[in-house]
């Protein structure tokens, strides 16, 4: 999609805009290492004895939370702090500033991590289940709010003349167009991520699923596309080299992820720009 805009623009006479192509080409280079560096490190502490699950799992699902309050939803405000379930706590306690900014997220992270804690501690092997549907979620969550921003963005100058009513039916649309591949597309993906990068068990899971989701909620903040495809490998080989080596990461399928990744923006870019020459 990146490649396709970008193709059409320069197409139809646009001037290049270097410094946001650079801030992409900035997060699509390091997202491999940082998610496949964080991975790593969580995959790597997880099974160690001397630091037991029933803490560093709540600590995990703390940061988790941390993030999570103050993600912006349009439905709960305008602005940068509006929009969180840490503004409404302060409109609510009447209160403002850094300090209570803090202390309701730290509120909000005391309270996931005793749940997590809690359920972890008088069932562990539930407990990390638990904890790995909900980390799903979030992340799913997240490539929604990303995947359908770039599915209908090239939709907004029709949406700007046509009002509010169809960008709803247009955001509505593509929430239900990823259901649809949810159910048609998703289990070869589900068999290709869970086993042919890397074979994967709930730790490893937890352990690719926390950078994915912090890393998505970060482009979603600077509006820079993503893949979340590179976001999820990424993180899925840091965890997995973690705990089995070279040999438990599949180079081979590694390689042709980046040659697809990379012929994929030189296609899509170079038919959007001979297409747009030809009809424009």
């Amino acid at each position: 999609m990146t490649g396709a805009v970008i193709g059409v623009g320069l197409a139809l006479g646009g001037t290049p805009v270097w410094a946001k192509y650079q801030q992409i080409a900035a997060v699509w280079m390091l997202t491999p290492f940082v998610g496949g560096g964080i991975a790593f490190t969580i995959a790597s502490l997880l099974p160690r004895p001397d630091v037991p699950e029933r803490y560093s799992i709540p600590i995990l699902a703390g940061l988790v939370g941390a993030v999570l309050v103050n993600i912006q939803f349009s439905f709960l405000g305008e602005g940068s702090a509006a929009g969180t379930v840490r503004g409404l706590g302060q409109r609510v306690l009447t209160v403002d500033g850094l300090v209570s900014a803090l202390g309701i997220t730290g509120l909000a992270v005391l309270a996931v991590a005793t749940v997590v804690w809690w359920d972890v501690s008088r069932d562990e092997p539930g407990g990390l289940r638990r904890v790995l549907l909900a980390l799903g979620s979030l992340v799913a969550f997240s490539a929604g709010g990303s995947q359908v921003g770039l599915a209908v963005g090239p939709l907004l100058p029709l949406l700007d003349e046509v009002g509010m009513v169809s960008t709803f039916a247009v955001l509505v649309g593509g929430g239900l167009g990823m259901l649809v591949g949810s159910w048609t597309g998703a289990p070869r993906m589900i068999k290709s991520l869970a086993q042919d990068y890397s074979s994967l068990g709930p730790r490893r899971s937890i352990s690719a699923l926390v950078p994915s989701f912090l890393i998505a909620q970060l482009a979603v903040l600077l509006g820079v596309p993503v893949s979340f495809n590179e976001i999820v490998v990424s993180a899925i080989i840091g965890s997995g080299a973690a705990v089995g080596g070279r040999e438990a990461v599949d180079a081979r399928k590694i390689l042709l992820t980046v040659g697809a990744w990379a012929g994929s923006f030189v296609l899509s870019f170079g038919l959007a720009y001979g297409t747009a020459l030809l009809l424009l």
